[in-house]
C-alpha cells in the first residue's frame, strides 16, 4: 500500500493532460505549485518531448501564471539520455545525434561530444530523439553507424506527437521503427515508461522511492513509469485515461487514481 499523499517528498508532474489542457490549466494547479513550495517538498515537470529546450518549458508554465520556476524544475527525456550515456560512456560521451538544434545545444551544453561525418572516431553510441528536421540523410548516417556496431539509443518510445485538431507529428518511436526496419537492430529507449527515467529521478530529487510521485493522465507513460520505478503513481481522469479503462486492465495499476490535481492539492491541506 503507498503511503499517503501527504507524506510524499516528491511530486513530478506530467504536463499536458495533467497541469495544463493545450492553452487552459487544470484548476487547482497554481495553488497547488505554491501549497508544495510552502510546505518544503520538492516538485518537478517531465515531458518526453525533447524538441524543445527546457528553458523554453520554463517559459511556457510562466506564462500559465506559475511563478519561481527554474530550469532545475524541468525535467525531459533529453535530460534522461544525458544522464545514461555518462554513466554508461563516461562524462564526456561522444555520440552521433539525430535531433533539433534545441537539444544539440543541450547536450553540448552538458558535455557530450557530437559526432561529425569528418570524423575517424566512432561514437560511442547514435541517440534517435524526436527529431522534427529529421531526413534521409540523417537516416542514412544513422543507418551506417547502427550497422557497423554502433549502439543504437533513443530518448523516447512515443510514436506520435499530437497537435491540434486530432492531427500529429511522426515522434521518435516513428523514426526508430524506420531505422530498425532497415537494420534489422531494435533501440534502447530512456524515457518514459522507462526505468531509467526514475533513475534520473532520483538522483536529481535525492529523495527515496516510497516517497517520490510520478502525476499523470497516460497509463503506458507516466504510471507505468511508477510502476516499471517503483515509485508511487498517481493518475488523473483530466486527460487522456478513463476510469473504465484502468478498471478494465491489471498490468498497470496506479496507487492512486484521482479526478485531478486539484485532490492533492486537499490533501496536502487537509489539517495544515
Amino acid at each position: 500500500m503507498a503511503i499517503s499523499i501527504k507524506e510524499i517528498e516528491c511530486f513530478v508532474f506530467d504536463m499536458d493532460g495533467t497541469i495544463n489542457l493545450g492553452d487552459s490549466l487544470i484548476p487547482g494547479s497554481l495553488e497547488l505549485i505554491e501549497t508544495i513550495k510552502k510546505l518544503g517538498k520538492k516538485f518537478f515537470f517531465f515531458t518526453n518531448n525533447s524538441s524543445k529546450s527546457p528553458e523554453k518549458y520554463v517559459d511556457k508554465l510562466r506564462k500559465f501564471g506559475f511563478s519561481g520556476i527554474t530550469r532545475q524544475h524541468i525535467m525531459t527525456s533529453g535530460d534522461v539520455m544525458i544522464h545514461y550515456l555518462k554513466k554508461h560512456f563516461g562524462n564526456s560521451p561522444y555520440v552521433y545525434l539525430s535531433a533539433t538544434p534545441d537539444l544539440e545545444q543541450q547536450f553540448q551544453q552538458e558535455g557530450v561530444r557530437l559526432f561529425k561525418e569528418s570524423s575517424k572516431e566512432k561514437p560511442d553510441a547514435v541517440v534517435i530523439a524526436f527529431d522534427t528536421t529529421f531526413n534521409f540523410h540523417k537516416a542514412t548516417t544513422a543507418c551506417m553507424l547502427i550497422s557497423s556496431g554502433v549502439p543504437f539509443l533513443a530518448t523516447n518510445i512515443d510514436k506520435v506527437c499530437p497537435l491540434e485538431n486530432e492531427a500529429y507529428l511522426p515522434d521518435c518511436g516513428s523514426i526508430c521503427c524506420m531505422l530498425t526496419h532497415a537494420t534489422g537492430i531494435e533501440p534502447k529507449f530512456t524515457g518514459k515508461p522507462f526505468r531509467e527515467t526514475v533513475d534520473y529521478i532520483l538522483a536529481a530529487a535525492r529523495t527515496i522511492p516510497q516517497k517520490t510521485a510520478m502525476i499523470g493522465d497516460r497509463l503506458y507513460t507516466d504510471i507505468a513509469t511508477a510502476v516499471s520505478g517503483g515509485i508511487v503513481g498517481i493518475a488523473v481522469l483530466t486527460g487522456e485515461v478513463t476510469l473504465k479503462e484502468i478498471q478494465a486492465q491489471n498490468e498497470i495499476q496506479p496507487d492512486y487514481i484521482l479526478n485531478s490535481v486539484a485532490d492533492i492539492l486537499y490533501a496536502l491541506k487537509e489539517d495544515c
